[in-house]
């Protein structure tokens, strides 16, 4: 066997190492430092390492643990970060090892040394094989080796410069009749008249010749393409290699990111290379780093929304939407929605199974009993990964967290058996569960018996975490050569482009940690380092051979930004730069740079056929929408959907018609809108368009409100509005700090103690004025969340009274509690309020019907600044605001909901506030004389809080 062996021949390589035939000869392999260690292991019997190498850390940590040494260099640091301390460490030992050190004392080493070697040798559990433990258990097995394994070993790489304990290896093998090769590619280069022929003789340092040009001349041969992102320029490299005759010559040096070339070579049809993303964040993978995050207290609710969202996670499918929504409404779980919503998701799952069971055959009986026995299941699992109560500051035991990664395991084990089904392939649920495995061995093998939130995720981040591939693009047939890096290269092609020549794409050698001292100790020893110079040396080598191999172009593409970050040209580009002069001859510069956007525009500039092609304009936003009347009527047409009940609409539209109706339990909400917007009522209750519980996880003044509102109720339950008022203040305290523990936690996150302070006093002063505001006023609360109905000409609106109250004469009256109070202001002064002329109508008298009927007053209580916010004197706020009657609030309602409602019959959706959109009540063909009688939204006020601005067209209408 006569192995090629080089660092760059990990991945994808560009050898040709038979150039007659082109084709690959049997017992030539080329290999990667690691398939050849690997290869001697097997020649040698050594069996492979089973024990995890995750415990390497945790490991070598207790032994400096139990080492106890106060006093050590390291001591400071150990205390403050065990897992980094060790692992700095333990990199530090494994450098030694492969320099060539056997674990003995380094006479006039040192203290960092000695301490080294007290580590070492003291005696603790033996530390799981590392690469350099591999390479120094291969070099002492081949002492005995009694014949030699490969013919010929040719090394890309010369043998000084790879670590000492491979030269060793390399010593041995050679003793036992090895030859050794140093592989010396045959690279023609270019015509030396061109502008790359020139760049190759420079960089092989050969004289000038006669006849020959000195200077760049900018013929094509040396192209450097800068543009703005990697986007613009693949475009232009695949419209370039497209037209390039010599397009099956090509090599692709893929320095960085190869994800935007790949696309553009998709979109112009040419063959893929294959690319695979390399992430730490595949979904599966996150499973296990949730679960440690959710075993201490305070849960996030984020990373509680994350796990019953992920999609391939232990809550996949209707129940972890159902629970996803409690978690965005009221951050937390075990709250009033959370409760709500597991029972919800529990009668989903269950009738869901057992439809599923009945139509495999089974009886109802059977599916039922079968459907209660999986929804119990579901719902354990929710009470252990959700619910279980969590550790506290003082940190989680060991116990429990293996506990907690015993479980992540068994769920992931059934999935990622071959052929199974769980949302994703078996591959990927096997990476998590070896990830989880791992993190397990390393708990095992940790010396603390409790830790804390930071340390576990320290240490699964360390030990456990690792990149997992997924094929973004799956290799074709024909597809152009490529490489991730020069020294994979050791023959020539017509054409080399260096695909994100960008700063970072080089491999630099990392810093030792001796000084000099402690190096001339260790080279006594017997333990060598490569000069850095040298490695550095190489690795210049290696791409300038990238442009040697180039025999008629060489194409740089470097963009000035990568995934939002500034890029800098690669570092080579200053020695290319300096060798043809540049810097000296800025006119040159202009022969060899190229800009993609002006090539792009150009039509190619001659390097590519492109055809500009104008930006397509955007749709201008509608001011009406036209829709069949049938797609509008309730269900929307839609088969085999449940459609709200329908109600009686105004004698106005045709009986017995396919119309728009307002469904019954219409929310006192949706009538608001329909009446501002009815477009987006249409998308809303027609379309059932709906947004991510993560988007809308409740926050500032939606989280401030809510929380009062449950506040207020239960206080109510609690008959706490009875109390004096220490006593009163007393229970608020109390009920709020519970409510916030279980439906406001993102208040208990760190960096939200000042939020929660301030907002616990302000609630507190708030509950504090309410109380006095009832006993002065004469009402007490008779009711809290109070489900209403109202009658009137077009249906009946429903809705929930915040609070309903009582006055000494038993009359009622309707607070609605708000968290803010300028908007509230505002719609009582401009005669806007729809919920409080909802709420008010819905108490009224017997005859609710009528234009006359008596309504109870109504306020809105302004939680923030603590104020009652009415129109109405019968109120008996401290002040008292100007404004028309709900009564009269409420008639306006009806005049407009019927004017939209013939409106949608036609199929004629208006929109409320683009730039082509008329006034709604002009758009509803009324009368401007009327107007007055008529509800008319402010223009903005639709859009404050609609999230469909995208669709109507709202939010893009100033980028055309």
């Amino acid at each position: 066997m006569t192995p090629l062996v080089g660092w760059g021949f990990g991945g994808a390589s560009f050898t040709r190492r038979d150039v007659a035939t082109e084709h690959a000869r049997l017992g030539e392999p080329v290999w990667g430092p690691a398939a050849l260690l690997r290869d001697l292991e097997l020649r040698l019997g050594l069996p492979p390492v089973v024990e995890a190498v995750s415990a390497r850390v945790p490991r070598w940590a207790t032994r400096i643990n139990s080492l106890a040494s106060p006093d050590a260099f390291y001591a400071a640091s150990f205390r403050v970060d065990p897992i980094g301390t060790a692992q700095t460490l333990l990199a530090w030992r494994d450098a030694l090892v492969e320099g060539g050190w056997n674990g003995s004392a380094i006479p006039g080493g040192g203290e960092r040394l000695e301490a080294l070697w007290s580590i070492e040798t003291h005696d603790s559990e033996p530390l799981p094989l590392g690469n350099a433990d591999r390479l120094a258990r291969v070099e002492r097995e081949l002492q005995g080796a009694p014949e030699r394994f490969y013919s010929r070993l040719t090394l890309v790489e010369e043998r000084g410069v790879w670590p000492a304990r491979w030269q060793q290896i390399f010593d041995r093998l050679e003793t036992l009749g090895t030859t050794f090769e140093q592989a010396c590619p045959e690279l023609p280069g270019a015509l030396a008249e061109t502008d790359l022929g020139l760049l190759q003789r420079l960089l092989r340092n050969e004289g000038h010749k006669d006849g020959i040009p000195r200077a760049v001349r900018g013929d094509g041969t040396l192209l450097f393409l800068r543009g703005e992102t990697p986007t613009e320029l693949g475009e232009l490299i695949a419209a370039m290699l497209a037209a390039d005759p010599r397009e099956t010559d090509t090599l692709i040096v893929r320095c960085l990111d190869p994800a935007p070339l790949e696309s553009a070579f998709a979109r112009h049809g040419a063959p893929l290379q294959g690319h695979e993303s390399q992430s730490v964040w595949r979904p599966a993978a996150q499973i296990l780093a949730l679960a440690l995050e959710l075993a201490f207290e305070p849960r996030d609710p984020y990373r509680v929304l994350e796990l019953l969202t992920l999609p391939v996670g232990p809550f996949r499918g209707p129940m972890g939407a159902i629970l996803a929504k409690a978690v965005a409404r009221q951050p937390g779980t075990g709250g009033q929605e959370w409760q709500r919503r597991k029972d919800e998701a529990r009668t989903t799952v269950r009738d869901s199974h057992a439809h599923r069971q009945m139509a495999e055959g089974k009886s109802e009986e059977a599916a039922t009993k079968l459907a209660e026995a999986h929804a119990a299941e579901r719902m354990q699992r929710v009470a252990e990964w959700l619910e279980t109560e969590g550790a506290g500051p003082d940190g989680a035991s060991r116990e429990r967290l293996l506990e907690i990664t015993s479980r992540v395991q068994k769920w992931l084990q059934p999935r990622a058996a071959p052929g199974a089904r769980g949302g994703a392939s078996p591959e990927t649920y096997r990476a998590a569960y070896a990830q989880a495995k791992d993190f397990g061995e390393a708990l095992r093998n940790h010396h603390a018996d409790v830790l804390g939130r930071e340390e576990a995720q320290q240490l699964f981040d360390t030990v456990a975490r690792r990149t997992q591939s997924h094929a973004l693009s799956l290799e074709q047939a024909g597809r152009r050569a490529h490489v991730d890096h020069p020294s994979a290269v050791l023959t020539s092609a017509s054409t080399v482009v260096f695909w994100n020549y960008t700063s970072g794409a080089e491999h630099r050698p990392p810093p030792l940690p001796w000084n000099a001292q402690e190096e001339q100790a260790l080279l006594a020893a017997g333990v060598a380092f490569v000069d850095r110079a040298r490695l550095l040396a190489v690795e210049a080598d290696a791409w300038r051979r990238g442009v040697l191999a180039a025999r008629e172009r060489v194409v740089f593409v470097v963009p000035r930004s990568h995934k939002g970050q500034a890029t800098a040209p690669h570092p080579m580009w200053d020695e290319i730069t300096a060798r043809l002069g540049i810097s000296e001859n800025p006119t040159a510069i202009s022969w060899l740079l190229r800009e993609a956007p002006t090539l792009l525009r150009e039509g190619g500039g001659g390097l590519a056929q492109v055809a500009p092609l104008a930006a397509l304009a955007l749709p201008d936003a509608r001011a009406v929408w036209e829709v069949p009347a049938d797609a509008l009527a309730d269900g929307g047409g839609r088969a085999g959907r449940a459609s709200p009940p329908a109600i009686e609409v105004e004698p106005a539209l045709p009986e017995g018609s396919k119309a728009v109706k307002h469904a019954r339990g219409s929310s006192a909400t949706a009538l608001q809108t329909l009446t501002s917007c009815p477009l987006a009522w249409v998308l809303e209750h027609r379309a059932n368009l709906r947004f991510g519980a993560v988007a809308k996880v409740a926050g500032g003044a939606l989280l401030n409100g809510n929380l009062s509102h449950r506040l207020v109720e239960e206080l109510f339950r609690a008959g706490a509005f009875e109390l004096d008022e220490p006593s009163f203040l007393a229970r608020v305290d109390a009920t709020l700090e519970t409510l916030i523990q279980t439906e406001g936690a993102t208040l208990l996150l760190s960096g939200a103690a000042f939020e929660r302070n301030q907002l616990c006093a302000q609630i507190r002063r708030a509950m504090r004025s309410l109380h006095r505001y009832l006993r002065e006023a004469g009402f007490r609360i008779a009711a809290v969340e109070e489900p209403v109905v109202v009658q009137s000409n077009l249906g009946s609106p429903h809705g929930r009274l915040d609070v309903r109250l009582t006055d000494e004469s038993g009359q009622d009256a309707v607070l609605d509690l708000k968290w803010g109070a300028s908007t509230y202001r505002k719609l009582l002064e401009s005669g806007r309020a729809i919920q409080l002329a909802v709420y008010t109508r819905a108490l009224g008298s017997g005859g609710a019907r009528a234009e006359n009927a008596r309504v109870p007053p109504a306020a809105y209580y302004a939680i923030s600044c603590a104020q009652v916010l009415t129109s109405d004197p019968r109120m008996k706020a401290p002040r008292t605001l100007a404004g028309i009657s709900l009564a009269e609030t409420w008639l306006r309602v009806e005049k407009t909901q019927a004017a939209v409602l013939r409106s949608l019959e036609r199929g004629r959706v208006p929109v409320a506030n683009t730039r082509r959109s008329l006034p709604l009540l002009e758009e509803l063909r009324v009368p401007e004389s009327e107007w007055a009688h008529h509800y008319q939204a402010e223009r903005e006020a639709p859009c404050e809080y609609c999230a469909f601005a995208t669709l109507c067209g709202r939010a893009w209408e100033d980028l055309r």
